[in-house]
């Protein structure tokens, strides 16, 4: 209990020096005992410094451990941690889901399953942050808005921490200099026996502090991070809770009109895929209920809901 109670004091303290007689006296335990607790902190990998006549020091930048993450989201969600996933996040959300009404976060510090759209495969090394939001039916937008607020929620979350813009791709991609960094991942919780949404999981993987060396070499030349864009580490733990604040706001309200300022496809001339039909088209808005209008080349329009879309230079 006094290592617990040591590291929750030195969290809330995160980058100020505590001294051990402080520690002591809040905890009701001798120096010496503090002393003890702050060497196994150490031996498991805390970053805690230790000056002497001075106290205690733990830096908690971009720790991502279970402590620090849950001590970080206390007064939003619920968090289910992990230092590594064999699957993904949004499959083990789907697991704690059956039966749950109230939010949670899945969080992972790496994935071996990591999932895109479309049945895709989403790379997930250490170093990127990957969390499932669960939210009821009560917490949702409109269905047809529960992604492309979260997407705009989370690029929101990004230009908050890096000072640079974010680009979107229609429907859930986050670009940065010309290049993807963010994907977005929405399942629905389907009631079988009432027909409606339960609630959904927002899965969201966000290239931070790796390199495009770290990613398999077909993506390396399509993809960036946050670390190679900004030229310094981000705060994954900061980045984490800003975009969990961010989406579960911005689900009450439409953000159309923003989202759009940030749609980069908008005006250019794209390949629509539907069910592995392509057509030739131009992006030409989105609409209230966040569907992509496009003009085909024959002159006809259609408002998309679910479509794979890319540059013609993509």
């Amino acid at each position: 209990m006094t290592k617990e109670k040591v590291l929750d004091i030195l969290l809330s303290n995160s980058g100020c020096m505590v001294s051990g007689e402080a520690l002591a006296g809040k905890i009701g335990v001798s120096r010496m005992a503090v002393s003890k607790a702050v060497a196994s902190l150490k031996d498991e990998g805390y970053p805690i410094e230790v000056a002497e006549r001075k106290g205690y020091l733990l830096d908690s930048f971009d720790l991502m451990r279970e402590e620090v993450v849950s001590s970080a989201l206390n007064d939003v969600v619920k968090v289910y941690f992990y230092d590594s996933l064999r699957g993904s996040s949004n499959n083990e959300a789907k697991v704690i889901a059956a039966g749950c009404h109230e939010p949670f976060c899945v969080v992972a510090g790496s994935q071996g399953g990591g999932k895109g759209r479309l049945g895709r495969s989403f790379s997930s090394p250490e170093g990127g942050l990957y969390f499932s939001l669960y939210l009821p039916s009560s917490m949702l937008s409109d269905g047809d808005l529960i992604t492309t607020n979260a997407a705009l929620a989370v690029a929101l979350a990004v230009e908050n921490e890096c000072k640079k813009s974010v680009a979107i791709k229609w429907v859930n991609d986050l670009y940065m200099g010309g290049r993807k960094f963010t994907g977005i991942l929405t399942e629905g919780i389907v009631n079988l026996e009432l027909g409606g949404l339960d609630g959904a999981i927002i899965g969201v993987g966000i290239n931070v502090n790796t390199m495009p060396s770290d990613y398999p070499d077909e993506l390396r030349s399509i993809i960036t991070t946050l670390k190679k864009e900004t030229g310094r580490e981000i705060d994954r733990i900061s980045l984490l809770r800003n975009a969990i604040v961010n989406i579960i706001d911005y689900q009450k309200k439409n953000y159309i009109d923003e989202y759009k300022k940030r749609c980069f496809i908008l005006g250019s001339r794209i390949t629509v895929n539907k069910m592995g039909v392509m057509r030739e088209a131009v992006a030409k808005d989105i609409d209230e209920r966040a569907r992509l209008v496009v003009e085909y080349d024959d002159g006809s329009r259609e408002a998309l809901t679910s479509a794979e879309v890319s540059l013609h230079n993509s």
